[in-house]
């Protein structure tokens, strides 16, 4: 993953956050791309709701974050990222009932958004106090859209369940530069199979979800840098190495109430190429932890969680806290019973 994607977009511009409820069940499903980590935390992505239209709105609030391979008060050289920014995602879920492969299936779209107005980077080697220069201006800005055509939703009995999907970003997102900085939205596609497995029963909700980015190359059309990098004639067309990622959460339920630890993990498996490399270019790595407290309000869900890196290199840092409402738009009729007439 470049650090030109973790500086300049600082991991919002991709964000597509998926979550849909279905509260009969306490179960939660949907799609998302996994720009930032720990999106999918709270989902059991491995078991699907029952047929239905789903949707909700996943928001996260994000401090002041730092990249770079330290967290000290001069930070060596390294780029540092100011938000606090607020990005926000709505998904649209649809279970049909259809079966395949013995697997219940599904489809969904997700378009997120995000608030960019106080992003800003710091100049290499400045102190914490030191003020950040803005790196993008406006209001709420569109994200890529991120479609989900297939998830396949096994159960296997006992409580526990699994799930493959494939997702895929478009490049439709808003594309604009600001004082020539850079434009917030990658021009490039994102290809991402998905594995998922879940454990429902006797008040646990366990889940284990995992997603592999493979990226397409940039046409140099977004991203140019604020890090004091001169951008080379048709801009940075850098093609950011595959990446693999990972939510987990672990939650006892209680009467309405659910809570317990959450952690995810971010991986680069490829090295990145093109113009910019390697002053731009790097491998990345991010492990964070952190809590989760749900609440079932019967039509609609709320989970509230934070995290937090504890080992990185390269890579995004902060407090990140979270919100997500899910609810179901709309449900199938039951058949109604036949009634003999006398």
């Amino acid at each position: 993953m470049t650090r030109l994607r973790n500086v300049v977009l600082g991991g919002l511009a991709a964000l597509a956050i998926g979550g849909a409820a279905s509260s009969a069940l306490a179960e939660e499903s949907g799609s998302f791309q996994n720009r930032l980590n720990g999106a999918t935390i709270g989902l059991p992505l491995g078991a699907l709701p029952p047929p239905g239209l789903y949707t909700g709105l996943e928001t996260a609030y994000l401090g002041m974050l730092w990249v770079g391979p330290n967290t000290t008060g001069n930070q060596n050289g390294a780029t540092r990222l100011y938000l606090p920014a607020i990005a926000q995602a709505v998904p649209l879920l649809w279970v049909p009932g259809w079966n395949f492969l013995g697997a219940s299936y599904a489809m969904s779209v997700v378009q997120a958004f995000y608030n960019n107005e106080n992003t800003g980077a710091g100049s290499p080697g400045t102190p914490f106090s030191t003020p950040a220069t803005p790196a993008a201006s406006g209001q709420y800005t569109t994200a890529n859209t991120t479609w989900n055509p297939i998830d396949l939703s096994w159960n296997l009995g006992g409580g526990w369940f699994v799930s493959l999907g494939f997702n895929f970003m478009a490049p439709d997102g808003t594309h604009t530069s600001t004082g020539g900085l850079f434009t917030p939205n990658p021009d490039y596609w994102t290809f991402e199979p998905t594995f998922a497995v879940a454990y429902l029963a006797n008040s646990w909700n366990l889940a284990a979800n995992f997603f592999y980015d493979i990226n397409s190359k940039s046409q140099g059309k977004c991203c140019a840098s604020s890090v004091g990098i001169p951008v080379p004639p048709g801009g940075f067309t850098i093609t950011s190495g595959n990446a693999l990622y990972g939510d987990f959460h672990a939650l006892y339920k209680i009467g309405k109430w659910s809570l317990g630890p959450v952690a995810f993990f971010e991986a680069q498996t490829t090295a990145d190429t093109g113009t910019g490399c390697p002053a731009l270019c790097g491998n990345l790595y991010n492990i964070g932890v952190g809590g989760l407290v749900g609440y079932d309000f019967g039509p609609v869900d709320l989970q509230v969680w934070v995290t937090d890196s504890v080992a990185r290199n390269n890579a995004i840092d902060g407090l990140d806290i979270w919100t997500r409402l899910g609810f179901r738009l709309w449900a199938p009729e039951a058949p109604k019973p036949l009634v003999a007439k006398n």
